[in-house]
Parts: structure tokens; C-alpha cells; sequence
């Protein structure tokens, strides 16, 4: 299927009128051409992609069962529009075009996250209005980024790294909010670092302080090295220390 996407008018126009329309979001409704006057409001890009038809795994979900859903939906999602690039899945205007306008996927956000479908929750989850709700906030882009940062297609399994990313909403969250975050090497190896840091410590410990307080010494350690060149391994050595590290220190405090 070809891709559509809001004109910049529309997309600006349904972003200032989002509560106003709260109601429009928790139906099933067919809204926009209403809401447009039936004016040019999106266009057809020249880029074609699979159709992605999302997992629906219910209603108010654990963590855990979250992360099983995010899990299926990544693969879902990435194996059909592999053929993007970064720049061209960086388009708002794209993002914002099919969580509104195709009806399966506003089922999918409408079930995952409907209970709290307030104006911030529709801010949050049909638009993309800045870098970091590209990568973590948006309802569909956010399972294209998690593909693309951790798809490794030389493995027998291409999607071992994005296990190891949905072990935990928040973990998830932590480890894509970060400087870097479109750094392929970084997120992978931080990955591996965590795997190998639950296999040494077990699996009763929380991880969740560890890993944030490593993504803070991670920062710091970027603002003053040039990360780009690193290796896999060599990311996941720097941040398996810092994991140790906060472990250590937090335990002693």
C-alpha cells in the first residue's frame, strides 16, 4: 500500500483542536473528511510498504503483557515497512496520517490505551511532536524505531535485541530516552550489557534502577567521547562497568 500523510495546515489544524475532538478518538467513526469540510487534507507519498495489521492483545493490560504485545507488534510492524528509511519514518505528518486515518490501527491505540484517552494521552500517542515521542510516545512509530534500532539481520534471530529491549515498559523507555537514542551500536550494545547483567546478578533483582542510573553515566560518558565509532561489544563492555557500578552504589547507599 502507498503511504499517506497529513498536509502541514491539517496536521496543524487537528493538533489545536485536539480537545475538542476527545470524544472523536473513542469512537470508531470515520471523523476527518467531516472535520476537513471533505478539503485536501493528506496526500499519497510515493512510498509503498506492506499492510501491518497489529496484534490486539485486550483490555488493560499488565506490564508484562504489554511488553508480549509490543513484542508480536514490532515484528509485525517492521517486517512490513522495512523498505523505510530513518528519514523517511522521522515524518510526523506520515505517523499522525495512520493513527488517525486507518481504522485498524486506531482500533489498536483505542484498546491499548483507551482507559486513559485523555487530551495529553492523544497528544502522546496519535501525534508526533518532537524526537523523543518519535522514538517512545507515538502509538505506531515507536514499533518501527524499536525494529530499526534493534533488528540485527546477520542473527538467526533478527529480533534477539528487541526481546531484550521488551523485557520491561519502562526498561524499554529508559534505554531509548537517552542521548544517542538513533545509534544503533549504543542501543544494542546496552542491550547486551542488561542481558548479561541479569544472567550475573539473577533474575530477583529489579533492573530498573540499574539500568537508569547507567543511561545517566552513559550521557555523561557520550558528552565527552564520540560514541559513533564504538562497536557493539565494545558499548556493551563500557556499560555492563556502569551497570556494576550503580549496582554497587546503590546497594551500599
Amino acid at each position: 500500500m502507498k503511504l499517506g500523510y497529513f498536509t502541514e495546515q491539517a496536521y496543524e489544524k487537528l493538533l489545536a483542536n485536539v480537545g475538542a475532538n476527545q470524544d472523536m478518538y473513542a469512537g470508531d467513526d470515520d471523523w476527518l473528511s467531516e472535520f476537513f469540510h471533505g478539503t485536501d487534507y493528506f496526500k499519497y507519498s510515493s512510498v509503498t510498504v506492506e499492510r501491518f495489521t497489529p496484534y490486539i492483545a485486550g483490555d488493560n493490560l499488565t506490564d508484562k503483557q504489554k511488553s508480549d504485545e509490543d513484542l508480536v507488534n514490532v515484528r509485525k510492524m517492521y517486517d512490513a515497512f522495512i523498505s523505510l528509511t530513518p528519514w523517511q519514518a522521522s515524518n510526523k505528518y506520515m505517523w499522525t496520517y495512520l493513527c488517525h486515518a486507518d481504522s485498524e490501527l486506531r482500533e489498536y491505540i483505542r484498546h491499548r490505551w483507551l482507559a486513559s484517552m485523555r487530551e495529553n494521552t492523544i497528544l502522546t500517542r496519535y501525534f508526533v511532536t518532537n524526537s523523543g515521542s518519535l522514538l517512545n510516545d507515538n502509538a505506531l512509530s515507536r514499533l518501527w524505531w524499536y525494529g530499526y534500532l534493534t533488528y540485527d539481520q546477520d542473527s538467526a534471530d533478527p529480533y534477539r535485541y528487541t526481546k531484550i529491549l521488551l523485557t520491561n515498559q519502562t526498561i524499554c523507555t529508559d534505554v531509548i530516552d537517552t542521548l544517542n537514542r538513533t545509534n544503533r551500536n549504543r542501543i544494542q550494545g546496552v542491550l547486551l550489557a542488561i542481558e548479561q547483567f541479569k544472567t550475573d546478578v539473577g533474575t530477583n533483582e529489579s533492573l530498573i534502577d540499574y539500568v537508569r542510573e547507567c543511561n545517566r553515566s552513559l550521557n555523561r560518558y557520550a558528552a565527552v567521547t564520540i560514541m559513533d565509532y564504538l562497536t557493539v561489544e565494545e558499548i556493551k563492555s563500557i556499560a555492563l562497568e556502569f551497570l556494576e557500578e550503580a549496582r554497587s552504589n546503590l546497594l551500599n547507599a
